[in-house]
């Protein structure tokens, strides 16, 4: 399935992921790119995310691994320890959802606010579909299959959105797997309507600076920004984090 997917009502892209972070760009409820942004005052100030992040992947809510019913573009059961040249894994059609995790594997459990984009920023705040560089992107695919992003029944392959956040999040504590599962539902409820991302964590890359007498090495920071990655469902608009009684979106 390569490096990009969507949801109906938003899209998540990891830059990096690495055994300290993870560097994304993140959007909340899709509109047409090209088309004038809503004005600022029609829109809340912002949308409220539960991000939480859990290494290794938990188990699906049936008691499987959570590789279980993923494969790769021949169609072969996907290892983790040998992942596809290609990039490409696909969750099958009537697999469980992954389960909540063990709350020793969290590693990062935070809310965040995804701020309304502004009428003169829309044309940058978009996600094309499909089209992130696998050579640098970390390895990202979704825990289960969920459409792809559209309005009005047409299919986007390139998303703006009203609410738009980019930043790099610190862990709670370095990874130790070379897997982890990142939710905006918080993993919660069993039957929830979306999906979940698994990403393969990067080796750290360090940059050698200096002369050849006195190069130093020192890790590298950033990544290129390109576009897009996978998929979760939006609840009502008009909620917010006060009124919700589980966690996700607000």
């Amino acid at each position: 399935m390569g490096p990009s997917q969507g949801s109906k009502d938003g899209v998540l892209d990891f830059l990096s992921a690495g055994r300290e972070h993870l560097t994304f760009r993140l959007g909340v409820s899709f509109r047409q790119p090209l088309r004038p942004a809503s004005p600022t005052g029609s829109l809340l100030p912002a949308r409220y995310v539960r991000l939480q992040v859990a290494s290794p992947p938990p188990r699906r809510v049936d008691g499987t691994l959570w590789k279980e019913g993923l494969v790769d573009s021949s169609g072969a059961p996907f290892d983790p320890a040998h992942p596809p040249a290609d990039k490409d894994v696909v969750p099958l059609g009537g697999i469980a959802p992954l389960g909540r995790p063990d709350p020793t594997t969290i590693v990062l459990d935070r809310w965040l606010a995804v701020p309304a984009v502004p009428p003169t920023r829309a044309l940058t705040r978009t996600f094309a579909m499909g089209t992130a560089d696998t050579a640098i992107r970390p390895l990202t695919f979704l825990s289960v299959p969920y459409p792809d992003p559209s309005i009005d029944g047409t299919r986007l392959d390139v998303a703006g959105v009203a609410y738009y956040r980019e930043g790099k999040l610190e862990f709670d504590r370095p990874v130790d797997g070379e897997w982890i599962a990142v939710s905006l539902d918080g993993f919660f409820p069993p039957e929830r309507a979306s999906a979940d991302y698994i990403v393969r964590v990067q080796p750290d890359p360090a940059v050698t600076r200096g002369t050849a007498s006195t190069a130093q090495t020192e890790p590298a920071d950033g990544a290129p920004t390109f576009p897009v990655t996978p998929a979760w469902r939006v609840d009502d608009p008009g909620t917010t984090s006060a009124s919700r009684s589980s966690p996700g979106l607000a």
